[in-house]
């Protein structure tokens, strides 16, 4: 390149360098960067949920306890979960795919009802990923759920209770949303949808998730103006 030409070409260079410095310290370009595409990263719902009453946003994991991928996700969700803001409220939604989903969704209700979630979720999931037993059946669930110093009587009241049930029917709408075809998989308000396929990977699904729970937030904001 001779001299002119390099002279030339120095008020291309500052002028990249100057857009550049500028679009990495705005936010726009930060949310640019970041963005992600409905149908390539997550999956938008037809017919979205309504504003939960409480003004948060739910978002949901949806998973089964015999799924491994969902045994190794639980750590990272944990502590993702952890961090979530005031405004963000989390719950699970136990999945009825084959024929021990039901089983498995009485069982993760009956924990809710019990207030033991927090105690036995991750104990159930070494059972059966770490310990090789598959708790399939009410007779095996109930003598591990006393052998951890469950109460046998009260866990047999709120297992066959009609509020499970209720619960466990409806979870069929909440799936068929989307659909929900994989698991683990996670959706923001009712609204978007994002399993690890669509975003890359687990971790990366996490990533499109909080990009989800901003974009939900803008929205409410702009429709309150």
């Amino acid at each position: 390149m001779n001299k002119h030409r390099r002279l030339m070409a120095l008020p291309t260079l500052w002028l990249g360098l100057l857009l550049c410095l500028f679009w990495t310290g705005s936010a726009s370009a930060q949310s640019l960067i970041s963005r992600y595409v409905a149908g390539d990263d997550y999956i938008e719902a037809s017919q979205p949920a309504p504003v939960a009453s409480d003004g948060k946003i739910h978002v949901a994991e949806f998973f089964l306890y015999t799924c491994p991928h969902c045994y190794h996700f639980e750590p990272a969700l944990e502590a993702w979960r952890k961090g979530l803001d005031d405004d963000v409220v989390f719950d699970r939604v136990p999945v009825l795919f084959g024929p021990s989903g039901d089983i498995y969704a009485r069982l993760y209700y009956t924990e809710v009802d019990m207030g033991i979630v927090d105690r036995m979720h991750d104990q159930i999931f070494d059972a059966i990923h770490q310990d090789g037993n598959p708790l399939t059946n009410r007779t095996t669930i109930r003598s591990f759920m006393v052998a951890h110093g469950v109460n046998g009587a009260t866990f047999d009241k709120t297992f066959d209770s009609s509020k499970v049930t209720r619960q466990i029917a409806a979870t069929l709408p909440r799936m068929r949303r989307f659909p929900v075809t994989e698991v683990p998989s996670i959706s923001v308000a009712g609204r978007y949808w994002v399993s690890g396929r669509l975003a890359g990977n687990n971790k990366k699904m996490l990533d499109v998730v909080d990009y989800l729970i901003d974009q939900t937030r803008s929205r409410r904001a702009n429709a309150a103006h």
